[in-house]
């Protein structure tokens, strides 16, 4: 994969009424051979961004380059880019062979040349078998084959995927997400891929671009975007995350100190931008917390610098390899603690009282102004709080 841009957006925007963005100030670059996610809800600007690529969308400001080249002024047919679409897009009246034949033939490629260009798409696809059959004759995942060959069967140098397996059921989303996968890898694609699936982001993607109101939050790897989250949104919509709340301490070592509404205290890494005094959410995957079954579990936790908070165990959820265990924190909190189905786990008992720990690097403080944005108008989760103390704030809740 080359270190220099093959696909650069700089500045870009795009406003439909000249009065509000979708796009705000886009700066992304791909490099020639990466597999890039636009991972985002819905509204936030993922799609735009794929289509003005694509050039069904012109940018309202800035510019899209391809191979160092602008693309403004050329329509979709002349960017040399293959197109995914969700639902298909495929012709009901043509065969499997003459949907895919079809980039070639708008492009005057001879007849002999088509044949074996669509034979060598659909070996690929394992689909030659049914190069005769029409679309309606196929299932699911067998027409979005079919329109993956059709992307590919020109030789474009970008392939662009808009959600293309929203239609599939679990198992068929699965099998083809190993299929592009290994198209990827073999062919060297360069790939841009709008998801609102996290899970397949991160399965995917060598790097993932999360948006949120237009803008990109961050971008980065997989493992980067699920460790490291930049803000609150990142966490709350990258994986689950426990959000717990409360405000900034003072703390001379090296770690963030944030007070919760109980009165406790625990300590993460330190996001950007933090100040005492400033509200802040921490940020802990479920995986990473631990119930201490003993009181020499508790202790022992307390002595190597865990954090360590007591809870109600509100609720045991079995989910076949791990356990869900949701926890009520004294300030009413919630925190939600996976536990592995292994042969010696040791589950709490139901409304008894237990302790939650983890590692202090196992969790990120983060800004408050990101709680909020994380949290969104309509979040039904969002409550306020009162610290013990005179000079005590609103807490918001983060989405768990």
């Amino acid at each position: 994969m080359s270190s220099q841009p093959f696909i650069s957006f700089a500045g870009v925007s795009k406003s439909y009424d000249g009065l509000h963005s979708v796009v705000e100030g886009l700066d992304l670059d791909v490099a020639r051979g990466e597999f890039v996610s636009l991972l985002g809800p819905s509204g936030s600007g993922k799609t735009t961004t794929l289509m003005m690529l694509a050039g069904f969308e012109s940018p309202t400001r800035g510019e899209i380059r391809l191979a160092g080249k602008r693309l403004d002024d050329k329509p979709p047919h002349q960017r040399d880019i293959g197109m995914v679409f969700q639902n298909y897009a495929l012709f009901p009246h043509m065969t499997i062979a003459e949907n895919v034949a079809f980039p070639l033939s708008v492009r005057r490629v001879s007849r002999s040349e088509q044949k074996t260009r669509v034979m060598r798409v659909l070996d690929m696809v394992e689909l030659s078998h049914l190069a005769g059959r029409r679309p309606a004759q196929l299932s699911g995942g067998q027409q979005q084959r079919v329109a993956l060959a059709r992307a590919l069967v020109f030789e474009p140098s970008v392939v662009l995927m808009d959600e293309p397996l929203g239609a599939l059921d679990k198992r068929l989303r699965e099998n083809m997400q190993y299929e592009i996968m290994r198209l990827h890898r073999e062919l060297s694609l360069t790939i841009v891929y709008v998801t609102h699936d996290q899970n397949e982001a991160l399965t995917m993607s060598d790097r993932v671009a999360v948006f949120s109101d237009g803008r990109i939050q961050q971008a980065a790897t997989p493992t980067e975007l699920y460790e490291n989250a930049a803000n609150a949104f990142v966490a709350n919509f990258v994986g689950e995350n426990n959000g717990l709340t409360g405000r900034v301490i003072p703390d001379n070592g090296e770690w963030a100190a944030m007070q919760l509404a109980d009165g406790n205290t625990v300590y993460g890494r330190a996001g950007a931008g933090l100040a005492v005094g400033d509200t802040a959410m921490l940020a802990l995957r479920p995986e990473r917390a631990h119930i201490a079954a003993t009181p020499d579990a508790e202790q022992e936790a307390a002595r190597q610098n865990m954090n360590v908070v007591h809870a109600l165990v509100e609720e045991l959820v079995y989910c076949g390899d791990h356990h869900r265990v949701h926890l009520k924190l004294g300030h009413g909190e919630t925190v939600v603690v996976k536990v592995p189905n292994t042969q010696h786990h040791d589950l709490p008992a139901l409304g008894h009282q237990t302790a939650v720990t983890w590692h202090r690097d196992d969790c990120k403080v983060l800004p408050a102004a990101e709680v909020l944005r994380a949290a969104g108008p309509s979040d039904s989760a969002a409550r306020s709080a009162t610290f013990p103390s005179s000079s005590a704030s609103p807490l918001i809740a983060g989405v768990n």
